[in-house]
């Protein structure tokens, strides 16, 4: 009850302020969106157990924001409700909705080409492989953050930085929240005739503690680490390409040494304006399971990028899992059409290892190398009903394999899962027909 008087104090506010506002000098405008996802689950994650029933429900997020634009500053402000259709019965008080403040933010414009953007904040670069805005989740992700921001016709540079604490305090408190500490990154990208060119360093810190072994006392550490990547994009008439490499190095989130890598490389073809072909392949390094000698981490981590639009749409691999494991290779094609109303498109996933497994199931630690982890096929249509206005709807199938359960552990598992969903989005003037949220 609480959360729906808040949500319509802001949104009664904010109506009055535009009306009132534009009236004066049109400087203060609101929008909205809506989206909703009714979704079958059956493996999702993980291979479905050989007895498990697949679970049905809906989802939904509704999102209302605001922005006083003047020539020397912009604030914005979002807030969100975020829910599961029938987690509160229809007269109970509302104690299970999530209300939040998406983005919170203050901007200062210096110059037309430089400005500082100050606030909590969706960060998304590039394809969302390092910092992305998880726009296909309902919470989505944000950052409170400050960016320095430099654009020109060809360039764009920024340079960013946060710097996080449980609460105010008037002494040291250990940070223990499940996020980074602090990071601070460069991002620039240069546009030259056909091609696109994009550099990234990030400066990650994870807080932990470790117990002193002289003093008995736990300390507080806060372990970096380095990712460093060049990213070249080549878009002509018919034929495109992409060749990306990330590198990581200092120190992972329990202070060991890391050495890892993200390498990907696909090419694509144009038989005519409609359809676009696209053959590729991505490999992230991983940690033997069978070295007991290495002391090295060399699992690549992604991050904060919006791993849903990677490396399959039922979400196996860096999802909330498979970090600090095997790695993955995968080689993918992925076939789309669309025109001004339907988008179709079929994208398939053939998953191997990156590095050595131990079958888990039995206590076996004879080297299995580049185990075959499954295949993936998933499909993906998107009706255009209006301007600002979509439909969407996917099906996707993973086939199981013996190398997954060897490395999930367990042999009661069906061979295949599946997963599907429809949803409506509804976001007028923001996110332009046909972009869908996923890796198209």
């Amino acid at each position: 009850m609480k959360t729906t008087r808040q949500l319509k104090k802001i949104f009664y506010g904010l109506v009055l302020g535009a009306t009132i506002s534009q009236s004066v000098n049109a400087q203060f405008q609101v929008s909205g969106q809506y989206m909703a996802r009714g979704e079958y689950r059956h493996g999702y994650q993980t291979l479905a157990d050989t007895n498990q029933k697949g679970a049905v429900f809906i989802s939904q997020r509704a999102r209302l924001s605001a922005d006083y634009k003047h020539e020397k500053f912009k604030i914005h402000i979002s807030a969100q409700d975020i829910r599961t259709w029938g987690s509160v019965a229809n007269s109970a008080i509302d104690t299970k909705g999530f209300f939040s403040i998406y983005e919170a933010f203050g901007e200062l414009n210096f110059t037309k080409k430089l400005a500082a953007k100050i606030g909590r904040q969706a960060i998304s670069y590039d394809d969302d492989r390092i910092f992305g805005s998880l726009d296909w989740a309902m919470q989505g992700r944000r950052h409170d953050a400050a960016v320095l921001k430099y654009t020109d016709s060809t360039w764009a540079i920024h340079v960013g930085a946060a710097y996080n604490q449980n609460t105010e305090s008037n002494k040291f408190i250990q940070y223990t929240v499940n996020n980074y500490k602090e990071f601070e990154y460069l991002w620039a990208t240069k546009a030259y005739k056909k091609f696109n060119f994009s550099f990234l360093f990030l400066n990650n810190g994870m807080a932990y503690t470790k117990v002193n072994p002289t003093t008995l006392k736990r300390d507080s550490i806060t372990a970096y680490s380095q990712t460093t990547g060049l990213r070249v994009e080549y878009k002509g008439a018919k034929l495109n390409g992409l060749l990306y490499g990330y590198y990581q190095s200092g120190k992972d989130n329990a202070n060991k040494d890391l050495s890892a890598f993200d390498a990907c490389a696909e090419i694509g073809y144009k038989p005519f304006k409609s359809l676009q072909l696209t053959l590729g392949a991505e490999l992230l390094s991983g940690t033997s399971q069978t070295d007991t000698a290495n002391k090295v981490n060399h699992s690549f981590n992604p991050l904060y990028g919006t791993n849903h639009r990677f490396n399959g749409y039922m979400d196996y691999f860096y999802v909330g899992n498979h970090l600090n494991t095997v790695g993955l290779l995968d080689g993918y094609f992925r076939i789309h059409y669309t025109n001004k109303k339907v988008l179709v498109g079929i994208n398939g996933h053939y998953f191997n290892s990156a590095s050595d497994i131990r079958d888990k199931r039995k206590g076996v630690t004879d080297k299995l190398s580049n185990t075959n982890l499954g295949g993936e096929v998933d499909f993906t249509m998107s009706y255009n009903y209006t301007d600002g206005v979509s439909i969407q709807a996917g099906y996707s199938q993973f086939f199981g394999t013996n190398g997954l359960q060897m490395l999930r552990g367990t042999s009661s598992l069906a061979p295949i899962s599946n997963w599907a969903y429809v949803m409506v989005i509804i976001r007028p003037g923001t996110v332009k027909w046909p972009k869908t949220g996923l890796k198209m």
